[in-house]
């Protein structure tokens, strides 16, 4: 028997469980580094985890354990759409979620824990396209915390180390992306909108030899003697 970073008692062998910690902390680094390019996944898994828990426990309460995991798994699977089509929504949750466990474990507060999970929230909706990379590099580092603990092979001031500088690294790789990904979009944009120049200037209508006038509207050069486009 082996003992998980809960305490709680597994049959698993330790090779397995060291598989298990190792997948866990790779998936973190992932997230940390990537979370942007997969965050519309990550947030159909937690809308569904979200879903499950609240379905098998609202339907364990009502009619016992076999319809709590009926109602989880209907829970698990409205959760993930929901959280699909409302990712910044669902973003803004996991954010808060995030800021009142931290808030209220720090000040031992559970109201000073909603109104930080509340402030959380808003930022996180009005500058979501930041947040994803702050919220995911959040995570990455916590899954890399997890990873660490359940392997029981560090110190735990260690393990508090390296998860915060997988966030922050993680954080700061993202937003440097997205920084450059929108310089970009607007450099594409600037030069789709910029009016094309003439190929050369003085051009001759080989028809009958008059001046050819460029005309930017339609790219092209018109002969107004010959009255036709070249």
């Amino acid at each position: 028997m082996q003992q998980g970073p809960s305490g709680l008692e597994s049959n698993t062998s330790p090779e397995i469980a060291l598989l298990i910690a190792f997948a866990i902390m790779l998936v973190g680094v992932v997230l940390a580094l990537a979370g942007r390019l997969v965050w519309r996944h990550v947030m159909s898994f937690i809308g569904g985890i979200l879903g499950f828990l609240f379905g098998f426990t609202y339907g364990t309460a009502v009619g016992g354990p076999i319809i709590g995991l009926v109602v989880g798994f209907l829970g698990a699977m409205i959760g993930s759409t929901v959280f699909v089509f409302l990712m910044q929504v669902g973003l803004g949750v996991v954010a808060g979620l995030l800021a009142y466990i931290v808030s209220s474990t720090v000040f031992d507060s559970m109201f000073i824990g909603i109104v930080f999970a509340g402030v959380a929230f808003v930022v996180t909706i009005v500058f979501v396209e930041q947040a994803i990379g702050v919220v995911t590099a959040i995570v990455g580092g916590l899954l890399v915390g997890i990873g660490m603990l359940w392997m029981e092979l560090f110190d735990m001031m260690v393990i508090v180390v390296i998860m915060f500088a997988v966030m922050v690294f993680g954080a700061a790789v993202q937003i440097t992306m997205h920084r450059d990904e929108q310089r970009r979009k607007n450099a594409m944009m600037t030069a789709a909108a910029a009016p094309a120049a003439p190929a050369a200037m003085g051009r001759a209508c080989p028809k009958c030899g008059g001046s050819l006038t460029f005309i930017p509207e339609y790219n092209r050069y018109y002969c107004y003697k010959c009255q036709r486009y070249e």
